[in-house]
Order: C-alpha cells, then sequence, then structure tokens
C-alpha cells in the first residue's frame, strides 16, 4: 500500500482538450477526485487550449468560469470535498507575441486567485529575451505573481509527424531570467540537465519534477542542491499521476525532505 504525505499541492495541471489524442482526467470534475485520491489538496491549473489557439484570452476565458462554477456549486452542495471551495486556483497562458497579452494580465490580476502566469515560448514561437520579459514583470513584481516557464507540453516521441516543437532553451532562459534576480520563476516540466542548470546558476528559479527521470533522482537533486526549491508536479492531464504521486512517495526521501516537496515549498513561495 503505498502512503503518501498528508497532504500535496500540485503546481502544474493541465485542463481541456488536447488536438491530438484523448486526455481522460481533461475535465476538472474528473481531474479533482483523481487528484484527492492522493491527498493532492490544491492544483494550480492552465487551459490546454491556450497553447495552441492564436489568442489563449478565450480558453482563459472559459477556465476561470468553469473554476467559479465549480466554487459555487461547492458551497451550494456543502460537499464535504470542499477544500474551502479553492481546489483549483486558475494559471493562464500568457501570448507575449500577441497583441492583447497586457489586456490578458490585466484581466488576471483584477481576480484574487491568479499566483501564477504561465509562458510557453517554444509553442507561441517567440524568443525569450529580457525585453519581453521585462514589461511582464512590470505587472509580475507589482501584484507579487510567479511566472512560470513551460519547457515542453510533451517528450518529442510523442509530437504529432506534422508537428515537431522544439524544446524551451534552458541555456538561453536562465541568462535571461539572471537579469531578473527578484522575481519568482518556475520551470516546469524540465528534464534533468534542465533543472539542473536552473538550480545551480540561480536563486530565484524553482523546479518542478514531473519530467526529471533517472534513478534516485529527487534523492540525487535533494543532496546536490538542497529540497528548498523542489515542487510537485503531475502534469495531469498529459501524466497519469500516479507516475509523479509514486516518485515522490519511492523516492527514499526522509519526511522533512519529502513534506518540502509535496507542499512545504509552494506555501513558502505563497502557494
Amino acid at each position: 500500500m503505498i502512503k503518501c504525505p498528508q497532504k500535496i499541492i500540485d503546481c502544474s495541471v493541465w485542463t481541456g482538450n488536447w488536438a491530438f489524442y484523448y486526455l481522460k482526467y481533461g475535465k476538472l470534475e474528473l481531474l479533482k477526485k483523481r487528484l484527492m485520491k492522493y491527498n493532492i489538496v490544491r492544483a494550480y491549473v492552465s487551459p490546454i487550449e491556450a497553447i495552441l489557439e492564436q489568442d489563449p484570452m478565450r480558453a482563459n476565458l472559459h477556465m476561470y468560469n468553469v473554476i467559479d462554477n465549480m466554487k459555487i456549486n461547492s458551497i451550494d452542495n456543502m460537499k464535504p470535498d470542499n477544500l474551502n471551495s479553492e481546489f483549483f486556483l486558475p494559471v493562464p497562458i500568457i501570448d507575449l507575441s500577441f497583441a492583447n497579452w497586457k489586456d490578458n494580465i490585466e484581466f488576471a490580476i483584477k481576480r484574487n486567485d491568479v499566483k501564477i502566469v504561465k509562458l510557453l515560448p517554444n509553442y507561441h514561437m517567440y524568443e525569450l529575451n529580457e525585453d519581453k520579459l521585462e514589461k511582464l514583470i512590470e505587472y509580475t513584481s507589482k501584484y507579487n505573481l510567479i511566472i512560470s516557464i513551460q519547457m515542453r507540453v510533451e517528450d518529442a516521441r510523442r509530437h504529432h509527424p506534422l508537428m515537431k516543437i522544439p524544446d524551451v532553451d534552458i541555456i538561453k532562459a536562465v541568462k535571461v531570467i539572471s537579469a531578473f534576480p527578484k522575481q519568482k520563476f518556475i520551470i516546469c516540466n524540465g528534464y534533468l540537465n534542465d533543472v539542473e542548470q536552473a538550480l545551480h546558476f540561480l536563486d530565484n528559479i524553482y523546479v518542478d519534477i514531473s519530467s526529471v527521470e533517472a534513478q534516485d533522482v529527487l534523492s540525487y537533486l535533494c543532496d546536490k542542491y538542497g529540497a528548498d526549491r523542489l515542487l510537485f508536479s503531475s502534469h495531469s492531464a498529459f501524466y497519469c499521476i500516479e507516475g509523479n504521486v509514486f516518485k515522490l512517495v519511492l523516492s527514499g526521501l526522509d519526511k522533512e525532505y519529502m513534506n518540502k516537496v509535496a507542499y512545504e515549498n509552494a506555501c513558502k513561495l505563497g502557494l
């Protein structure tokens, strides 16, 4: 019997439909039940359709509505799994190449539940540079928002043959991020090399564990870099939730380190 930590905060999940294959837990109601099975008490969710649609605003707005309706229904029905009616918190997608990106983030700021905004420079076909980030950080620093940079959505081996998307270059990303030491960043879905580069060079970067794969990988990272900037993420609905839950539970970490990765680091980050 796998014994999970008493609680887990999932810093990156997805909702919606993917163009290339069916996602079993793409709907938030189903995803919530599955996450709660493993003691996940809060999840930060982004809309899948915003990855490919020209303007991510529509998908962001739809996600807000679904989350708000779930909160209302939880309160009205007084469900025992209510969890303060804030199980899902929205992470809007911001496309810095699209003319309305400022409108997108200004709308997000008006809500009280947006703590992270997510960038996908590879899918949205722009170069992540200091000029673009500086304009975004004018907003995020003022409202204490975290910037999440999605390294990849899928492993390259799973890409549709007609749509091969290169990963974000971690070296270039780290170089750009180094110009903004006061801004907090999360590197999402990074491979082991991405995670090591981020943890080694900069103190203002946190990383999620969703795609770091190696034998005893969490023990290795904790021994080499400490546990204070590792965050749990399932990358559901693209990944099976169990994969990263088991990665944490079977990591061999002692209870102190396991709890840091499971939820304490996220809490200290304000999540």
